[in-house]
């Protein structure tokens, strides 16, 4: 899948830009790719072979947490999610955007719209927005997950998986010198990005093979963070009595 994802305000699909080169600190490697340190966790492993382990090993969590930041186009977005199994809540917000708020199952989807959020959404007159966002801003709004709008806003609980980031097409990988993420040991594989620029994953060097942040520079710059894995153990919907139905309004 292309290095794109789309984000979500209600009525509207926003393109979301989603996706450092290795340095003279590299690590020697064997001639394969594979890194020839001692008590190298990944030294039978080419980095392509890393890559594909880590995305796997990621996506197959049922628990974890992503916050993302995305700039391109003269526009910066920003989202922090969590995942419990199929459930997924957080935050989406963009300069110009507003901010929404979402959570999600596989049957029903919530979500919340501040004004600016609900603005960039409608088109109308300024009356007619006015009298929407007095309806509607600040209230969870409640939608059945077949609803062409709940698919949008749902868009951005794709971050669960982040296979979806993988391009196309497979790009030479090199692994890079060890790196921290949080405090966590990481070994970084880089590669060049199909529209320009450099991308860089950071694999947990130690416990499982988790991808722990992946950035891009260029043209279109992320920087998007994998952590708290098994640490979420239930996402909790907005109470009915917080929630209106779209035909309530």
């Amino acid at each position: 899948m292309s290095a794109r994802t789309a984000a979500v305000p209600i009525g509207a699909c926003l393109a979301a830009l989603v996706l450092a080169a290795c340095g003279p600190g590299q690590s020697a490697t064997d001639g394969k790719g594979r890194a020839a340190s001692a008590g190298d966790p990944y030294a039978d492993k080419t980095p392509e072979e890393i890559r594909q382990l880590a995305y796997d090993t990621t996506r197959t969590a049922d628990f974890k947490k992503v916050r993302a930041r995305l700039e391109g186009d003269g526009v910066t977005r920003s989202l922090d999610f969590s995942f419990a199994r199929v459930d997924c809540a957080g935050t989406f917000s963009g300069e110009g955007l507003g901010r929404t708020e979402i959570h999600a199952t596989p049957e029903v989807v919530h979500a919340k719209l501040d004004a600016e959020a609900w603005r960039a959404s409608l088109t109308g007159s300024k009356a007619q927005e006015d009298a929407a966002v007095e309806r509607a801003a600040g209230r969870w709004i409640r939608l059945t997950a077949d609803q062409a709008d709940a698919k949008g806003i749902g868009q951005e609980c794709r971050f669960s998986d982040p296979t979806m980031l993988l391009e196309e097409q497979d790009p030479q990988i090199t692994r890079g010198a060890s790196a921290t993420v949080d405090g966590q040991p990481a070994v970084t594989l880089t590669h060049r990005a199909a529209g320009g620029g450099t991308v860089t994953d950071y694999v947990a060097a130690q416990g499982r093979p988790y991808l722990l942040k992946r950035t891009q520079t260029g043209r279109l710059r992320s920087e998007i963070t994998y952590y708290d894995f098994e640490t979420v153990t239930q996402l909790r919907p907005p109470a009915d009595s917080e929630t209106v139905t779209a035909e309530g309004l």
